[in-house]
């Protein structure tokens, strides 16, 4: 399986009856019949895509499109929301994010740890379940992708919130927990976030106990070397394969300083 351009081995299948297709020099703008209609992707189309673009929306939204064309290749029908996609496109890595020359110690590829600037990582660019972009890293895509087949074997739709961040990601996520403002959750300190090292996944689980999603990662999740870490928050969830082993020797799906 391609880890970073997941998309480009699939089959998806349009389930939305508007499906427009897009301008190819200015993506926000569609494409006309000559009767003044617009042109669409008919529902139950399937397709594949070969290309996609990212386009911001506003602050932390953004579309995200897709070249399309037929299944066996013989027509190119244009670029269309992905939203209009079985799945939304949910789960797809799109590409590969690496450092650039000169990046220093805050900038979006470097990695922290207990207060400490570990170096440079590679990311790669993964829709989230709010259809926005997180990013993992490198060496967490593969387990990730692993964790959300075997989820969806079982019928679960595993879905992700937050992955890796970076300094200033976390600094405003810790500044407005700090100041108590509307719609910001407990956050670490920059530089200590397990979000900044790359290994602490935030799942979408709503309220924990009884969430379908919830339930299974209970059951699953350890064995993928994933393990939950933080009290008061089922959502997340950390790779740390020595951990994990631990924890399910224990009959457990989390560490032992989980009290909630």
């Amino acid at each position: 399986m391609n880890f970073t351009e997941s998309y480009r081995s699939k089959t998806f299948a349009v389930v939305d009856s508007d499906a427009r297709i897009r301008r190819d020099d200015d993506l926000m703008a569609f494409v006309s019949t000559p009767g003044g209609d617009f042109q669409r992707i008919p529902k139950g189309t399937e397709v594949r895509i070969i290309e996609v673009k990212v386009v911001e929306a506003g602050s932390h939204s953004s579309i995200i499109f897709g070249r399309t064309i037929s299944v066996d290749g013989s027509e190119v029908l244009g670029w269309t929301s992905t939203r209009n996609l079985e799945r939304k496109f949910i789960n797809e890595t799109i590409r590969v994010v690496r450092p650039e020359p000169g990046a220093g110690r805050f900038g979006s590829n470097a990695a922290w740890g207990d207060g400490v600037f570990l170096g440079q990582v590679d990311l790669v660019d993964i829709v989230d379940a709010k259809l926005e972009i997180e990013r993992l890293t490198m060496n967490t895509i593969e387990p990730y992708m692993a964790l959300v087949a075997a989820a969806a074997k079982d019928g679960v739709e595993l879905m992700l919130n937050s992955g890796f961040r970076s300094y200033p990601e976390q600094k405003h996520l810790h500044d407005g927990f700090i100041r108590k403002l509307p719609g910001f959750n407990m956050a670490a300190k920059p530089g200590f976030s397990k979000h900044q090292n790359g290994i602490a996944f935030d799942i979408a689980v709503a309220g924990g106990d009884g969430n379908p999603t919830y339930e299974w990662l209970k059951r699953n999740a350890p064995i993928f070397g994933f393990v939950r870490t933080v009290s008061k928050e089922p959502w997340h969830w950390e790779f740390d394969e020595p951990r994990a082993q631990v924890a399910r020797a224990n009959g457990s799906f989390k560490t032992p300083n989980v009290t909630q």
